[in-house]
């Protein structure tokens, strides 16, 4: 089979290749099959996108962390630069890289480089596997552009996203292993109610129109992705919608049993909208707060109402 015309563009300063992109840059420039532009900052994305699209490529690589791929991706939907969009694939170059643990090619940054420049040079083969996933598509300010992302989180997670950047990022430690300490530290404070981690915030949701409901929220989890850091499958609502939501309630109970069979994925009985526990999927949310929220590892502020819509589905590879 043909092997595929294979943009890549990498971002230096994301996670892991802060201290490896020398020897990263090496193994992707060794594979004549792949086009290689390097951006270093948000205005590079959208040349970068064009010079790969004037190339014609049947694939786009990302080399970079969770945001990175969010707005290299979020660039390429409004821009309407590809007339048909290319199949994506996903290096672990930054921090948490969750997106590349779903949907992406796993492992190490230097052996999941090589697994796809392996690819790149022998085409599409039968071990393949590709599956496909919605961004959602983030508008906080009718005056601003709007924002990619494929997780979005609010209460707690901004406590836990806070403490694992001062504690452990700081320290070296990443991926799925720093993401578990900063659960499981998150969760040990809410569980003893410690007021580092215990800031609830009020949310008025709204889900496909329906009106709209208060929440005083202890946890908010939105995501595109089935599963997220270290194995984590917090949704099991039902109903149509790319994007899979979980809300937690100041008020619920049982809290540390229920919440860690939630993100088992096997949520116990006791995970009901009565006991403060719900999830749901949706087209779109309406989500109203006075607060941070995390999307794609970026704390941004919200005042008001933030519009969040599934986009139109990508087809991702996965090695």
């Amino acid at each position: 089979m043909t092997a595929p015309a294979v943009g890549l563009i990498s971002n230096p300063g994301s996670g892991h290749n802060r201290d490896q992109f020398p020897r990263i840059r090496a193994q992707i420039e060794g594979c004549l099959a792949i086009h290689h532009v390097v951006t270093r900052s948000q205005e590079q994305i959208g040349p970068a996108l064009a010079e790969l699209a004037a190339q014609d490529i049947d694939v786009l690589a990302i080399n970079g962390g969770d945001g990175t791929c969010s707005a290299i991706l979020g660039e390429m939907l409004e821009s309407g630069l590809f007339p048909q969009l290319p199949l994506i694939a996903l290096l672990p170059g930054g921090t948490a890289n969750m997106n590349a643990g779903d949907i992406g090619i796993r492992g190490s940054l230097a052996g999941a480089t090589a697994r796809f420049c392996d690819w790149c040079g022998r085409g599409p083969g039968a071990g393949d596997s590709r599956v496909e996933r919605a961004l959602m598509r983030v508008v906080a300010d009718a005056g601003q552009p709007p924002r990619f992302g494929m997780f979005l989180g609010a209460g707690a997670v901004i406590q836990g996203t806070d403490y694992a950047h001062r504690e452990i990022h700081s320290r070296g430690l990443r991926d799925d292993f720093s993401l578990a300490l900063g659960t499981l530290r998150t969760v040990w404070g809410l569980v003893r109610d410690d007021p580092a981690f215990n800031r609830h915030v009020a949310v008025r949701l709204a889900l496909d129109g329906a009106p709209s409901r208060d929440h005083d929220t202890l946890i908010l989890a939105m995501s595109t992705l089935q599963r997220l850091a270290f194995g984590m499958r917090p949704f099991w609502g039902e109903g149509e919608g790319d994007i899979r939501l979980t809300l937690i309630e100041q008020h619920c109970t049982r809290f540390g049993r229920t919440f860690l069979s939630i993100v088992r994925g096997r949520p116990s009985r006791h995970a009901t909208a009565a006991n403060g526990y719900r999830s749901h999927n949706a087209r779109q949310v309406t989500l109203d707060l006075q607060g941070k929220i995390n999307l794609d590892g970026e704390i941004l502020l919200a005042n008001g109402p933030v519009e969040i819509t599934a986009s139109r589905r990508l087809e991702f590879l996965r090695l």
